[in-house]
């Protein structure tokens, strides 16, 4: 056979295998779920992962890309990582590119932002609806800013008032559930306001547009309990026919370089911090854990006290006290200054071994304090019932007053560096 002839035969040989391996190329865009899939409400109300659309519309300028395993989907601007750890299903979708990240970059109404609905990147969702009547919409979403927290939700092709300009303001740089309608009067939302009207049993397709690009979405609720609010990763998700496609992989806990304490205490100039391990640590039962926290060996001791002093300028600040998240219970610390009790604070369990963020702070206000005062904490350990906390903390922030709770927006960290 010649050459010629040889590639003349091979040629179609190449270009079916070709197709056909191409074919197996993930499409991150593409649906996970057929058109048969349809989920169903349960006695407290229709649950659904994001990722499990069976149809995008009105893709031309944005698509939603399916977020999984913590790798990125490249498609134009990104800025921040991908956010799959403590995501329901370990997975979730973003609308991309994200081109309007923070205020200062161009609004372009239809491409990175559309305040009417239907316009950009419509989701769709079958749902058996077997009873009638005002379902309230929850969503679940990830906002790292003030420009990647909207979104609209519809039915069966409308675009209800109620459904429009869904907000969130709370609870940046973490999963939240939220169901607020941004208003002209009310930027961060009204409560209660985003629902849907069900006429009918039966079949209807539930959408989901965007409002700002970058967002992250990771499950919607649908509810007739008006006093409902999900927690967590919300209810379990029930399919009423066809098949879901197997989970993704469990995410394991970013490992961050710095830490959230660190974080937070740098994020303005005039921040003065103590660091847990600048208060001494003999003779009070503390010990050095890791290289930022302090903490009680319970097998030793229930609690311990330290102090030091306050070496920094006099006046009134915010004082937030970083407290460290622990899956074994609830540590309890107290905190006095200059000899007078400021408060008592008990850090909610983590369900991380432990983690450093927000939830786990609290603040005291307008505390007044005065260069050399005596700074005291007191750590009781707490218990499961089966286990003991070690009563960990990573220090104490005195910022300006009333900037207590904003400096306090960071991801959180999971491990002690």
């Amino acid at each position: 056979m010649s050459p010629s002839a040889f590639l003349i035969y091979i040629m179609p040989v190449f270009v079916t295998f070709f197709a056909a391996n191409a074919q197996n190329v993930p499409n991150a865009s593409a649906p996970l779920v057929s058109d048969e899939v349809q989920f169903k409400e349960v006695s407290e109300g229709v649950s659904v992962e994001a990722e499990h659309f069976f149809k995008q519309l009105e893709t031309d300028v944005r698509k939603w890309y399916v977020i999984s395993e913590n790798k990125s989907v490249k498609v134009g601007r990104d800025d921040d990582p991908p956010h799959c750890f403590r995501a329901s299903n370990n997975s979730y979708i973003e609308i991309l590119p994200d081109e309007r990240v923070t205020h200062s970059d161009k609004l372009v109404r239809g491409v990175n932002f559309s305040n009417e609905a239907r316009k950009l990147g419509v989701l769709c969702y079958k749902v058996y609806f077997k009873n009638t009547g005002r379902y309230y919409v929850w969503v679940r979403a990830f906002s790292t800013g003030s420009e990647d927290n909207g979104i609209h939700v519809g039915i069966d092709g409308k675009w209800p008032e109620s459904g429009k300009r869904m907000q969130w303001c709370e609870g940046k740089n973490g999963w939240t559930w939220a169901s607020k309608q941004r208003t002209k009067d009310e930027h961060c939302g009204v409560p209660g306001a985003i629902y849907l009207d069900v006429l009918k049993p039966g079949i209807h397709i539930v959408q989901f547009s965007m409002r700002e690009d970058g967002f992250e979405f990771d499950k919607f609720i649908l509810t007739k309990d008006s006093t409902f609010v999900p927690t967590g990763l919300g209810l379990e998700t029930a399919v009423h026919s066809g098949e879901l496609p197997v989970p993704f992989p469990i995410v394991k806990p970013p490992k961050a370089t710095v830490s959230y304490f660190n974080t937070i205490g740098a994020a303005l100039p005039e921040n003065k911090v103590i660091a847990s391990h600048e208060f001494p640590v003999e003779d009070t039962r503390f010990y050095r854990h890791g290289k930022n926290w302090l903490a009680v060996n319970p097998h030793h001791f229930k609690n311990a006290q330290t102090s030091t002093e306050f070496n920094f300028e006099s006046g009134v600040y915010d004082l937030v006290f970083v407290g460290v998240g622990e899956n074994d219970g609830s540590s309890t610390f107290t905190v006095w200054i200059a000899g007078e009790e400021l408060g008592t604070y008990s850090p909610p369990m983590s369900d991380q071994m432990f983690e450093e963020g927000e939830r786990f702070n609290t603040t005291w206000k307008n505390v007044s304090i005065k260069k050399g005062d005596m700074i005291t904490v007191l750590a009781k350990v707490g218990t499961d019932g089966h286990e003991f906390t070690r009563a960990r903390w990573a220090g104490i922030i005195f910022t300006p007053a009333g900037k207590g709770r904003s400096i306090q927006k960071a991801a959180s960290t999971f491990y002690p560096n």
